[in-house]
């Protein structure tokens, strides 16, 4: 008998919960409540559902996030927005007037984009139309989106999702970074240096200076201390082809290979090296300066200026010898770049700035030719020089301003890791910081004497003068006194320094300069007979450097 009054009983409840109407309530955080209507639920109104749900209708309004709004049904659904305002118009509106039945949803829609997000919003926007208006080295590692802002998106379309970043998200943010690796060929395979300019290079980068003695010390007047200002240079040369095995020529029959079937290589050869004027060396003397380069350098298509710089006057009397940018060089002096085994001379802060360059020189001169860039490093203080080419992935992250340059201080800290805004992937791993051994490709240095240097008898400290790049009195005297002599080949040697011509470039004008160019390119290149000077010309030199 007691066991049938329990089946009773269990039934009669059974019934009466499949009798009751549950509405699902879904909050901003995507968690689900069930609440229970009661048997007037048709008269029950949208606030009571919600103040039964444990939902404060007035939280919004103090927390200064605007009304709290909902709709009825999953969220995405296109259907009306309730106004649950203290005011509106929607909070007294029941459950048989919405149509809910058992199981419907009411979404909890999340407060509006505050004006600080909406700013980030436009600011993203702005970085989408300058990545598309980006000029991109390198279009196949090209990112059309930085990591920051693909994170950002992501995010924001995972939010009030409980389940949070899928693999998919996180896939295609993972895809928004740069694969970092050791690349071992660059576009050249060695490089020729001009032995005479990089000696006199770093012959500029010596400074004499004099302290006397003290006054006990009568053996000495003074004593010679010299200290060391970093400087920089651009490389002028040519872009050659040659035979990859430069070993001795083997004597040749009728059935020999072809020379067609030996393999040929692109070398880059150094025929003049030009310090822009007026360097300011940073840190007394520690860092150079590469304002005075970069600031001429690179250039806006949009901004035509209306004088010639230095840098653009070096240029164009360049094309006029039959030369092009082909490198950079930089000298340092600083005891960190030998602080381990591995003595890098190439750290973070520098190639920052040889990508730009060679940035800059494939606008100029297209993505195939200006990739043929070289770096040059030079010690200082013993001479010695050491040539790299930057990969491709370093090159294309600093257009897209992934690399940006480290701050100068006081200190100079060692740039060889650097410290990255976004990460990059580096051995399968994410990271934020960077060794500069990966950003570089060593490349085979040889020497040769320039056709522009002026030749093995110049002058170890030059023909002009270091900070303004004037003649010297001393080179304006021998010029003059070749003019004198019947022979023009003197002349023509004298000229065969790019420092020389580019001073005489200053003192004449450009249809006399361009002239004088090709009658020195004529003789640098072997064609010294029949290459004269005519009497015009003659004149226009005397009168100027007679002055």
């Amino acid at each position: 008998m007691r066991l049938f009054v329990l089946v009773l009983s269990i039934c009669a409840a059974c019934v009466s919960a499949a009798g009751t109407t549950i509405i699902r309530v879904r909050t901003v955080d995507g968690s689900v409540l069930r609440v229970p209507l009661p048997d007037d639920g048709s008269s029950s109104t949208i606030s009571s559902i919600l103040n039964t749900a444990g939902i404060d209708l007035n939280a919004a309004d103090s927390d200064g996030k605007g009304s709290l709004k909902c709709q009825v049904g999953p969220p995405g659904r296109q259907t009306d927005v309730l106004d649950l305002s203290p005011n509106g118009k929607d909070r007294d509106t029941t459950a048989e007037e919405l149509g809910l039945k058992h199981g419907s949803m009411i979404t909890i829609l999340p407060p509006p984009m505050p004006k600080k997000k909406e700013a980030q919003v436009t600011s993203n926007v702005e970085e989408e139309d300058e990545n598309n208006n980006r000029f991109d080295p390198f279009p196949d590692l090209a990112k059309s989106i930085s990591f920051s802002a693909a994170n950002r998106r992501a995010r924001a379309l995972s939010r009030g999702v409980s389940r949070g970043m899928t693999y998919g998200d996180i896939s295609r943010v993972r895809s928004t970074m740069h694969t970092v690796e050791h690349q071992p060929t660059g576009a050249l395979n060695r490089v020729y240096v001009c032995q005479v300019g990089a000696a006199r290079f770093q012959n500029h980068c010596v400074v004499q200076s004099k302290k006397k003695k003290p006054k006990g010390n009568t053996t000495k007047k003074g004593q010679d201390l010299n200290t060391i200002e970093n400087r920089v240079a651009l490389l002028f040369g040519t872009i050659n082809k040659e035979r990859v095995d430069q070993s001795r020529k083997v004597a040749r029959t009728s059935l020999s290979t072809s020379r067609e079937d030996q393999k040929m290589c692109e070398v880059a050869k150094v025929h003049a090296i030009w310090e822009p004027p007026m360097q300011k060396p940073m840190i007394n003397g520690k860092h150079y300066d590469e304002g005075c380069l970069l600031s001429t350098y690179i250039g806006d298509s949009q901004d035509t200026p209306a004088k010639e710089t230095a840098t653009d006057r070096a240029i164009r009397v360049a094309g006029w010898l039959g030369l092009q940018p082909v490198g950079w060089i930089f000298s340092y002096a600083d005891e960190d770049r030998h602080e381990d085994g591995d003595a890098l001379p190439v750290h973070g802060r520098d190639a920052v700035v040889g990508a730009k360059l060679q940035i800059e020189t494939m606008k100029l001169k297209g993505r195939d030719e200006g990739r043929k860039f070289i770096t040059l490093t030079l010690d200082g203080r013993i001479g010695a020089a050491e040539a790299f080419q930057l990969s491709d992935v370093c090159v294309q992250m600093v257009a897209e301003n992934v690399l940006s340059p480290p701050i100068v201080d006081e200190k100079l800290q060692s740039t060889r890791f650097m410290t990255l805004k976004d990460p990059v992937v580096v051995s399968g791993e994410e990271t934020k910081r960077l060794d500069s051994v990966l950003l570089l490709v060593n490349t085979a240095m040889l020497s040769h004497v320039g056709l522009y240097s002026g030749g093995t008898n110049a002058p170890i400290g030059g023909n002009v003068k270091k900070t303004s790049g004037a003649l010297l009195g001393k080179t304006r005297k021998r010029i003059l006194a070749a003019l004198e002599k019947k022979d023009g080949s003197e002349v023509l040697s004298e000229l065969c320094d790019f420092d020389v011509v580019l001073a005489i470039d200053a003192l004449i004008g450009k249809e006399e300069s361009e002239k004088l160019c090709l009658l020195v390119r004529k003789y640098a290149r072997g064609q010294k007979k029949g290459t004269v000077i005519n009497e015009q010309l003659k004149l226009t030199l005397r009168s100027v450097l007679g002055e």
